[in-house]
């Protein structure tokens, strides 16, 4: 023991220092706040007060459950950063005998196995028992080398107690296995069987409360997911529909229909024109030749790209669509390179009308309507 520091509330045993907090009256190991208590009386009456409400085997299995979850904290700030755990695992049992844990030897850690054995002198957990005349498990500390190799190799594992110092042998000894049941596994198993207590049923109410809790929490959550994707989607379709309005007004800017006389209708066709255009004009045209009564319709095409057959074609179709209505299709504007081209292909050009300027197509138009009267 080592009180160079001078503090009468402070000494030092194998680099573990140990102080008095007076103002807060606690008791520090390395400054963090630790209880002692007398193992034989004290730790002992909690322990048999513990065992003898819910019973050995659920007693042993909870301290298993403790030993284990006490490991999250020394293998994230210590074992986690040395490449050998059971290397970490035995410099940590040279300093656990400080702490009342006893001191560790590690026997056999096997990688390829995933097993490991460890033997542990000075636990204060045969301490307690012995004064209380019961032989049970060392639970706390198996709990703990179970909680090591789950994280060391990487599975769910499981230690048993081999030897006992409770029974008179020199060490508590214990082999870490693998296993496919956790804890809570065998905790709820113990609910199905003819020893489950009033705790145990509590304990699977509690559960069920919980769960329930969080099934609450995920459809709330899942409710308000479907709001949020429900006000999206109404965006998303009003932000469409305005789309198709303005699709629909740059659709009618782009064929302007024009009433260039009594009864006659004309289209400035300017640009490329293809399946979708044709189609667009179609349906702006034929219903504005309906509402306005109009008997002729003048396409002027001295805007228009150079025609190819399937452009050539697709103005006849839209002439005999027009001649459905019981009026007239008439062209303007068509280049001579769009007549050649025409002709080359041997697009059959029967009801193509065309005119070389509008005002020809025009007084084409007026005087197709003066004969029909």
């Amino acid at each position: 023991m080592d009180t160079a520091s001078g503090d009468p509330n402070e000494f030092e045993i194998d680099g573990v220092r140990y102080s008095w907090d007076r103002a807060r009256d606690l008791m520090l190991m390395n400054d963090m706040p630790v209880v002692a208590m007398l193992i034989e009386s004290t730790l002992a009456g909690m322990m048999w007060g513990v065992e003898r409400i819910v019973g050995r085997e659920r007693f042993e299995l909870a301290m298993q459950a403790a030993g284990r979850r006490s490991v999250e904290q020394e293998w994230r700030t210590f074992i986690a950063h040395i490449p050998a755990p059971e290397v970490a695992i035995e410099m940590l049992g040279g300093l656990t005998p400080l702490g009342g844990l006893g001191r560790w030897q590690v026997v056999e850690f096997n990688h390829e196995l995933k097993s490991a054995v460890f033997r542990v002198t000075a636990g204060f957990e045969p301490i307690y028992q012995k004064s209380l005349g019961v032989e049970w498990d060392s639970a706390f500390i198996a709990g703990k080398f179970a909680g090591y190799c789950t994280k060391a190799f990487g599975t769910h594992c499981w230690a048993e107690q081999t030897r006992f110092v409770v029974r008179g042998d020199p060490y508590d000894e214990f082999e870490v296995r693998p296993s496919d049941r956790s804890v809570e596994d065998r905790l709820d198993a113990l609910l199905f069987t003819a020893e489950s207590s009033a705790a145990d049923l509590a304990a699977a109410l509690e559960r069920l409360r919980r769960e329930v809790e969080e099934r609450r929490e995920v459809e709330a959550r899942l409710r308000e997911e479907a709001e949020v994707r429900r006000r999206v989607e109404d965006e998303l379709r009003g932000k469409l529909e305005m789309i198709e309005r303005q699709a629909a007004d740059i659709r009618a800017m782009s064929t302007p229909i024009l009433q260039v006389g009594a009864g006659v209708l004309a289209v400035p066709v300017v640009g490329r024109l293809d399946c979708q255009r044709a189609e667009t004009l179609m349906e702006v045209l034929l219903p504005a030749m309906v509402e306005r009564h109009a008997r002729a319709a003048i396409l002027d095409l001295t805007g228009a790209e150079a025609l190819d057959a399937t452009a050539i074609n697709l103005l006849l179709r839209l002439a005999r669509a027009v001649s459905m209505l019981g009026a007239r299709c008439l062209f303007c504007g068509m280049s001579p390179r769009a007549a050649q081209t025409a002709v080359n292909l041997g697009v059959e050009l029967n009801g193509l009308v065309a005119y070389a300027t509008l005002e020809a197509a025009l007084d084409a138009a007026k005087r197709g309507m003066s004969k029909s009267r």
